[in-house]
């Protein structure tokens, strides 16, 4: 079995947006995680010549999906190269198991020893669910539009789920992947399954969200490895 963590790089630098401005403070995040103390071996999708040649000049493992640095809308859709990467690393390079980390998602401790056979105890999604405050990112629910699966730490183990991620998000294309993941489980279930529900299926028991999570009176239940600081 092929397992692992993958992190993601992709676009220009510009900085004439908010969104597209993400391309530059990634810069400091990346240094950040090189500089932790604690943490596995990543493999990193890299959409972009130049982005790929910064990061294994950095000395990172590296994997270039494609030269153009932003095949996706840079500004409307740029959560899409995630969820490609995603795809490429399950679909292309062999990925049987696999968590994706935001660079901003930042390792705790050293795993131990049976880190990934819990993950395997649960189901073959897994991630911190988020409620946003003032933000309504699934407009075809009649109830809790506001809540997503975050997309800073996402396990898989199902190889089809990522194209399934995909086509989700053809049905309701944004600047986010989070709502596709939503509607994708919404899908599979037939309807929004419910916080606690969610809770026991499917969130992410090893990760903690700095805030924005509806779950914060259970966070000691967790055996937290990483911090998604957004």
């Amino acid at each position: 079995m092929k397992r692992g963590f993958i992190r993601g790089l992709w676009g220009v630098y510009d900085n004439s947006t908010r969104i597209m401005q993400r391309r530059s403070k990634i810069d400091n995040d990346i240094d950040r995680i090189l500089s932790n103390k604690v943490g596995e071996k990543f493999i990193t999708y890299v959409f972009g010549q130049d982005n790929y040649n910064m990061l294994t000049n950095k000395g990172l493992d590296c994997v270039l999906i494609d030269k153009n640095p932003a095949p996706f809308d840079q500004q409307k859709f740029v959560y899409r190269h995630k969820m490609e990467l995603i795809r490429y690393a399950m679909e292309e390079d062999g990925h049987d198991e696999i968590i994706y980390l935001d660079w901003d998602c930042v390792p705790e401790k050293t795993l131990s020893s049976d880190f990934w056979d819990n993950l395997g105890k649960r189901e073959p999604f897994q991630a911190c669910l988020q409620a946003y405050k003032r933000h309504n990112k699934c407009l075809w629910r009649k109830e809790a539009k506001n809540i997503v699966p975050n997309g800073g730490f996402l396990y898989l183990r199902d190889k089809t789920y990522p194209s399934k991620g995909i086509r989700c998000w053809e049905k309701i294309p944004q600047d986010n992947d989070e709502p596709a993941w939503a509607l994708f489980l919404d899908e599979l279930h037939g309807e929004w399954i419910g916080n606690e529900k969610y809770w026991n299926m499917y969130e992410a028991m090893n990760c903690r969200l700095r805030r924005g999570s509806p779950f914060s009176d259970k966070l000691s239940q967790k055996d937290i490895y990483f911090t998604h600081y957004i």
